[in-house]
């Protein structure tokens, strides 16, 4: 999940970087794939077709050898002479004359010198077991042949002429002569031929060193064998030799080879061809260097295409990213020249119309709220003033009726300048020191009315003095003391006024009595009106100070931890504490 929030907080160029190389790198590989799988399995039918041609060629090759062979034994079959010496031989049990001797190994002779692949020939009599071996410097009757045992002892069931056999590094062909009359053997001709001709003719249909290529004769044994780099045994070949079973032409694929079986003269001999998959991968080699180059031109192709289109599309959409991002609603915005005709170019208009439109609705809405603001202040404002003038007027007839000319004179010098004060509208925030000088003209009037019973102190810093709070915000909360706490009080009435500094840097106001505080009940109703909204302050007639007071406050500061506090324990005393933003600069009307 991790992985997929890490990807969702890409920019729009890198994830459209990022999805036209994944989309190239998906395209190179499946069509390099696909080409390779093509060319393999075309290679892969090819080198088959090759090996099925070549292993059809070394069957017939293997045939016009057998044939010419066939045709070295048919001569001794038809020569009248040969076949009566032979007959001769076989009926003296090995007792010849001179001249029959003579014929025997001059035919020999002839046949050695006429064919340079012959070593030897040998003829076994099978009367005797007495042998005629004629070589090439000389001949030789022998009175015992212990290959003419081997050949007795042979199934039955075998081919008889032509059979091929592997004499340490020799060939023979041997070749039954049986007497005509009654079809018994006579002789045994065994031709000793040298393996290089053979090695030759498999020598040259191998096309790599890889593959093998071997010849057996009819029980199986091995004749002659080219084995490549690649492992293959004798019972490997077996193996498939069993397969075929009596098939002239037998192909299969098994230990990851391809086996081409092919039987030579009915059986006398047996191919058997491995070519490893490996040959088709080898000559796959170049095609694949190619692929590989190609694919790798094609992804450096894609991996310039994808950066110089993912910066000519995802580019305007970044510019207007940022310029959204960045846009200032009290700054004068200057349209966006997008001479695009696209959807791109059609969102810089709608976003240049959107913009428009809302900065209008803004100053709209922005204007009537400061008049609905500021016809707020001013209602919370002249709140004040009729509740503060009844009770200093009903001051001025009391020390009127006592002909009290002098205090009346101070009280009335006090009113007018409170009325100065509150009457002028020019201002909604001033200096801390200005609330704190109309506060004591107003305690000096109260002070009249109660008999000097107020002591007023005040704790305040010289350098938050110059502060600028809500005009008229310090009267009402000391109005709410006397009523709600020192009116019922005996002896003098204490009122300090503290001011200090938050963590936070705001102004903290502390307004703390010694009167006989607020009931449970009285103080639960004081928070529940100052929870309510701004709104209701117009029309509560209830703690009227107190929410006037916190209207005031939190029309500027609407945070919920500005405003006015109140606690109160009964008996001992009520604080009112007042909260809002560290303002020095002086603040006009609005």
């Amino acid at each position: 999940m991790k992985k997929f929030e890490k990807i969702k907080l890409l920019s729009i160029r890198k994830k459209f970087f990022i999805s036209m190389v994944l989309f190239s790198l998906l395209s190179v590989v499946i069509v390099t794939s696909v080409a390779l799988m093509i060319t393999y399995g075309t290679m892969k039918n090819q080198v088959i077709a090759n090996h099925r041609m070549s292993v059809g060629w070394l069957q017939n090759r293997l045939e016009l050898e057998i044939d010419n062979f066939a045709d070295e034994f048919y001569d001794f079959e038809v020569d009248a002479v040969f076949k009566r010496d032979i007959n001769s031989w076989y009926d003296s049990a090995g007792d010849l004359d001179y001249s029959e001797k003579l014929r025997l190994i001059t035919k020999l002779n002839k046949k050695i010198s006429m064919d340079s692949k012959i070593n030897s020939i040998e003829l076994h009599n099978f009367s005797d077991g007495s042998v005629l071996n004629a070589e090439r410097s000389m001949a030789t009757f022998e009175n015992q042949s212990d290959y003419l045992e081997k050949w007795r002892q042979k199934d039955s069931s075998l081919q008889s002429n032509l059979v091929f056999e592997r004499d340490e590094k020799e060939i023979l062909i041997s070749h039954q002569m049986n007497r005509f009359n009654d079809k018994s053997p006579l002789l045994l001709v065994v031709l000793r031929l040298r393996p290089y001709d053979l090695q030759d003719i498999l020598e040259e249909i191998r096309t790599t060193d890889q593959e093998s290529i071997l010849v057996f004769n009819q029980e199986n044994v091995l004749i002659e064998g080219l084995y490549g780099k690649t492992e293959v045994t004798d019972d490997m070949a077996l193996g498939i030799i069993n397969e075929a079973s009596d098939l002239g032409v037998f192909e299969t694929t098994k230990d990851n080879m391809f086996w081409f079986y092919r039987s030579v003269g009915g059986g006398k001999l047996k191919i058997i061809q491995a070519v490893p998959n490996k040959t088709i991968l080898l000559a796959l080699n170049k095609t694949l260097l190619g692929g590989l180059f190609a694919a790798i031109l094609s992804v450096v192709i894609s991996l310039l295409f994808s950066v110089v289109l993912s910066l000519v599309i995802s580019k305007p959409i970044i510019n207007l990213a940022n310029e959204i991002r960045n846009i200032n609603l009290n700054e004068t915005h200057i349209p966006i020249n997008s001479e695009r005709q696209d959807e791109i170019g059609f969102l810089h208009e709608s976003f240049d119309v959107m913009l428009s439109r809302n900065r209008d609705l803004i100053i709209s809405e922005y204007q009537s709220e400061i008049k609905r603001k500021d016809a707020q202040l001013r209602a919370l404002q002249a709140q004040i003033n009729p509740h503060f003038m009844y009770n200093t007027l009903q001051v001025i007839g009391g020390m009127a009726m006592k002909n009290q000319a002098s205090e009346v004179y101070a009280v009335t010098v006090a009113l007018s300048d409170i009325m100065r004060y509150s009457l002028n509208f020019s201002k909604e925030m001033v200096e801390l020191r200005e609330e704190i000088k109309y506060l004591k003209s107003y305690l000096s009037i109260q002070n009249q009315r109660f008999d000097n019973r107020i002591v007023f102190d005040i704790d305040i810093p010289d350098d938050l003095l110059n502060c600028l709070v809500p005009k008229l915000i310090l009267q009402p909360l000391i109005e709410n003391s006397f009523e709600h706490g020192l009116l019922n009080k005996k002896g003098n009435w204490q009122i300090v006024l503290k001011g200090q500094m938050t963590n936070d840097k705001d102004l903290l106001l502390t307004i703390s009595d010694n009167g006989i505080g607020i009931p449970e009940d009285k103080l639960t109703s004081i928070h529940e009106d100052l929870a309510k909204n701004i709104e209701n302050a117009l029309s509560t007639s209830t703690h009227i100070g107190l929410g006037n007071v916190h209207s005031r406050i939190r029309l500027r500061n609407p945070e919920k931890k500005y405003g006015v506090m109140v606690s109160s324990v009964d008996g001992e005393g009520t604080t009112i504490m007042v909260r809002m933003m560290t303002s020095r600069e002086v603040e006009h009307a609005i």
